[in-house]
C-alpha cells in the first residue's frame, strides 16, 4: 500500500514537471519567434510559434503570431503552391484563434487581410463588418468596411444590381462618417468618401435627358471633388505635423 502511495505521489511530480517544462518551452519558443518576427524572419518565427502551440495549444499569442508570419510570408498575386499554402495557413490559424477568441480583432483583421488579399471580397467584408461589431469604436474597422465596399462596387467583373450598389455606397460612406467622427484627420477616409461619391454618379448616365437626375449626378461629383480637396489639404497638414515631430490625432 505504502509502495502504491509513492507511486501515485511521485506520479503526480512527474506530471506536474511535464506541464512545468511544457509551459516554459511554449514561452521560449513564443519569445524566440517574437524576436525572429521582428528581425522580419518570417519563416523561422512561424516554426517558432508552431512549436509554441504544440507545448501548449491554449497559448493563444503564439497562434495568433503564427497566423501573422503566414500573413506575412503571402505575396498578393503571385501564383504558386507555397504562397497558397501560406494563404490557407493564415486563414486556418486566424479561424482557430477566434473559435477560441470570437472577439479577437487582431484575428478579425487578419483574416479579412488575408481574403482581401486573395480577392475574396465578400468574405473580406463579412470579417471587416464583424470587426466593426466587436470594436466599434475603431476608426480603422469602421474605415475597411467603407474601402472594402468602394471595391465591391468598383470591381466590374462582378455583376451587382443599381440597388445593391447603391446599397453599398450608402453603407460604405456611413462608416466612413463614423471613422471620421472618431479620427477627423483621417485623410484615407475622405479619400474614400470622394471615390464612393464618384461611384454613386456613375449610377446615374452622362447623357441622361433627366434634368433632376442630371443635377444629382453633379452634386455628387461637386461633392466627390470636395472630399478630394479636403484629403489633400488633411494630408499635407498631417505631414507638416509629422514632419515637425507633434502627433497626429
Amino acid at each position: 500500500m505504502r509502495d502504491k502511495k509513492l507511486f501515485f505521489v511521485l506520479s503526480g511530480f512527474l506530471s506536474l514537471s511535464i506541464l512545468g517544462c511544457d509551459y516554459l518551452g511554449a514561452r521560449d519558443n513564443l519569445n524566440k519567434g517574437v524576436r525572429a518576427y521582428g528581425e522580419s524572419d518570417y519563416q523561422g518565427a512561424a516554426e517558432f510559434f508552431q512549436e509554441a502551440t504544440a507545448l501548449d495549444p491554449e497559448l493563444t499569442e503564439a497562434e495568433l503570431y503564427l497566423g501573422m508570419a503566414y500573413l506575412q510570408q503571402f505575396v498578393p498575386g503571385q501564383v504558386g503552391p507555397d504562397n497558397q499554402r501560406n494563404a490557407d495557413m493564415a486563414i486556418q490559424t486566424f479561424e482557430s484563434v477566434l473559435q477560441s477568441d470570437p472577439n479577437n480583432t487582431t484575428a478579425m483583421a487578419g483574416l479579412a487581410s488575408i481574403y482581401q488579399n486573395t480577392n475574396q471580397i465578400d468574405l473580406a467584408r463579412a470579417s471587416y463588418v464583424r470587426q466593426v461589431e466587436i470594436a466599434p469604436d475603431d476608426p480603422v474597422a469602421h474605415y475597411s468596411v467603407g474601402s472594402i465596399n468602394w471595391m465591391m462596387v468598383f470591381n466590374k467583373t462582378v455583376e451587382r444590381d443599381p440597388e445593391e450598389i447603391a446599397s453599398l455606397i450608402e453603407e460604405g460612406q456611413m462608416h466612413l462618417d463614423r471613422a471620421l467622427e472618431l479620427r477627423e484627420t483621417y485623410e484615407d477616409a475622405m479619400s474614400y468618401k470622394n471615390l464612393l461619391y464618384r461611384q454613386a454618379a456613375e449610377l446615374i448616365p452622362e447623357d441622361t435627358e433627366d434634368e433632376e437626375a442630371l443635377a444629382q449626378r453633379e452634386e455628387l461629383l461637386a461633392m466627390a471633388d470636395e472630399w478630394f480637396n479636403r484629403a489633400l489639404e488633411t494630408r499635407q497638414r498631417n505631414a507638416e505635423l509629422a514632419a515637425a515631430g507633434l502627433a497626429v490625432e
